[in-house]
């Protein structure tokens, strides 16, 4: 049986692997925003003492409130800060990488769901790279070529890479890994048993 009969006689999509980002690598900049909160937290008392301290200076020349402006300036870019980050979490946890018995596919999306697939048999190449912070975390970005336009999907940050280029490989070239635990009976199986029972029956009738 031929790869291509393998597959139309298993017309179900089934699910091989489904994963998100790894948290650590994808959240790079949620982590860097953190740590700016952090700063400004540890350092707000100071910011103000020094904005009082700027308009007891110029307070005779300038009329402006330093304290009060400095004060609502930091918490402004504090909040915002914080709702970033929580925008980055959300979009982390939308994201979803699945590796089925026909395609690869990304969903992704907070408030509007988007998938973008890519069937096996149109994928041509597959482009493997992994930054410092990437080998660190076990992760990596997978791109998947198109023979059409040149197409091709990005699956960033995912956790290890080299298995799920792997299995990707295996699916193109026609293994079906939901079906290979799956023996089919072999026809001689029948022919075995009744030669079996006749040897039985002469063995019998011999004695």
């Amino acid at each position: 049986m031929t790869d291509s009969n393998r597959r139309d006689s298993h017309p179900v999509e089934r699910v091989l692997f489904e994963t998100k980002p790894r948290f650590i690598a994808n959240m790079k900049s949620a982590i860097f925003k953190f740590i700016i909160v952090l700063v400004l937290l540890y350092f707000f008392t100071t910011i103000i003492q020094y904005a009082a301290l700027v308009q007891g200076r110029v307070g005779n020349l300038v009329n402006i409130p330093f304290v009060e402006g400095t004060t609502s300036i930091l918490i402004i870019i504090i909040l915002l800060m914080i709702l970033w980050i929580l925008w980055n979490i959300l979009y982390w946890r939308s994201k979803i990488y699945t590796i089925t018995s026909k395609r690869v596919m990304i969903k992704t999306g907070i408030i509007r769901k988007k998938s973008v697939y890519m069937h096996y048999d149109k994928i041509q190449d597959i482009i493997v790279s992994q930054s410092l912070i990437e080998r660190i975390s076990y992760s990596g970005d997978i791109e998947v070529f198109g023979g059409h336009d040149r197409t091709s999907l990005i699956l960033v940050d995912i956790p290890n890479p080299g298995e799920i280029e792997n299995m990707i490989n295996r699916m193109i070239d026609g293994d079906d890994l939901e079906f290979e635990t799956y023996k089919p009976k072999k026809p001689e199986q029948k022919s075995k048993k009744r030669e079996s029972v006749m040897e039985e029956y002469d063995k019998k009738f011999k004695l």
